[in-house]
């Protein structure tokens, strides 16, 4: 796309109108450029815009806003996807609601129509961050993309489970594309860039807003051929994506959790709806019809896992990594296996963490991440 159409595309997203006037400019004028290009008069005739909808136009049309966007898009790497654009996500697209254009950081391929989404609370039992990582990990590996939030909790175990297995997945934001939210997800976003896309309707610079992310919620569901509830309260943000699942004609498969854990109980309220339980992948894939062809095998996963190269370590690291497993151990047994001192311990930890090498859950116990067990 030249860059002059690409500063378009971002003047119509910079508009403020919503999908469906674009749509319907687009759908009179057949390009942005055109849409800037066409009088006032011919615009006014449309159905249903006012002189207000004509003044958003000409206000984006002069400002120099869109430039500096456009520049600071082409530094970044980023681009934009136009619904035009054979990649656009298919369901996406039949929405009357879908935007016009996505800001893109990665890779988007036709491949990743086979998307479904999985999507949960922020702040996730240890059951739910495990079965969500099992689940990404199970449909990537089935040759599909998954697509979540980028959230903390549920939205992070999807994305690092599809990754993990050598998958592609789609994290889309609610804010722009330069504003990574939350910060301490910036390594895993950038993860995302390498195996899948950043994807947002938002203009770059856009902070995160709690009602940017209902918005948000109908892409996810949306460019997804279903949506995977792993675990969810009753205020989560989840069943905001059930409900926007089921008005987008999209299966919604739950998975149970303990009766007794309030964590669970959008979980339980959905299955008294009639959302379907989800008991496997295999099962679910064949709910849907969909015959699953694996384009990573389990094999060559665990095989490309254990070719991975340990980062760089301290003495002292390297110690505490040697005394890690897979399974959960509190830290006080690190520092006895360790012989280190309680403080050199915390602090090599703290360091592993970052440096996506170990996992810590609560009651202050540790394990190698699964990528590195």
């Amino acid at each position: 796309m030249r860059p002059e159409e690409t500063l378009a595309w971002i003047r119509l997203n910079r508009t403020g109108l919503s999908p469906q006037r674009q749509r319907q400019l687009l759908d009179a004028f057949g390009s942005p450029e055109a849409i800037f290009s066409a009088s006032d008069s011919a615009i006014l005739r449309l159905h249903g815009f006012s002189e207000l909808h004509l003044s958003k136009i000409r206000q984006a049309q002069k400002d120099a806003q869109p430039e500096r966007d456009l520049w600071k898009l082409e530094r970044m790497g980023g681009w934009i996807l136009t619904i035009f654009d054979e990649r656009y996500p298919p369901l996406l697209r039949r929405l009357s609601d879908a935007p016009p254009c996505l800001y893109v950081l990665g890779t988007v391929e036709t491949s990743d129509e086979k998307a479904i989404a999985i999507v949960g609370t922020r702040r996730p039992s240890d059951y739910g961050r495990r079965v969500a990582y099992r689940i990404a990990s199970e449909i990537a590996a089935s040759g599909f993309t998954v697509v979540s939030g980028l959230a903390e909790g549920i939205d992070t175990s999807a994305h690092k489970g599809a990754l993990d297995s050598g998958g592609r997945t789609f994290a889309v934001l609610g804010c722009g594309l330069d504003v990574i939210y939350p910060r301490s997800n910036k390594e895993l976003a950038r993860r995302i860039t390498e195996n899948g896309a950043l994807l947002t309707e938002f203009p770059l610079g856009t902070k995160p807003q709690a009602w940017h992310f209902p918005q948000r919620n109908r892409l996810i569901s949306g460019m997804s051929l279903a949506v995977v509830i792993v675990e969810a309260p009753v205020n989560s943000g989840a069943l905001i994506t059930a409900d926007w699942a089921a008005e987008q004609g999209r299966e919604v498969f739950v998975v149970p959790g303990p009766v007794d854990q309030p964590s669970f109980e959008g979980n339980h309220r959905l299955l008294r709806e009639g959302a379907k339980v989800f008991t496997s992948v295999a099962d679910m894939l064949d709910e849907l019809g969909i015959t699953a062809a694996p384009k990573v095998e389990r094999t060559a996963a665990t095989s490309l896992r254990g070719q991975l190269k340990l980062p760089d370590l301290s003495p002292t690291e390297t110690k505490v990594w040697s005394t890690l497993t897979n399974e959960w151990k509190h830290a006080d047994d690190i520092v006895r296996e360790s012989q280190l001192t309680t403080g050199d311990v915390l602090s090599a930890l703290t360091l592993l963490e970052l440096k996506g090498l170990v996992e810590r859950t609560d009651g202050n116990r540790y394990r190698r991440s699964p990528r590195w067990q």
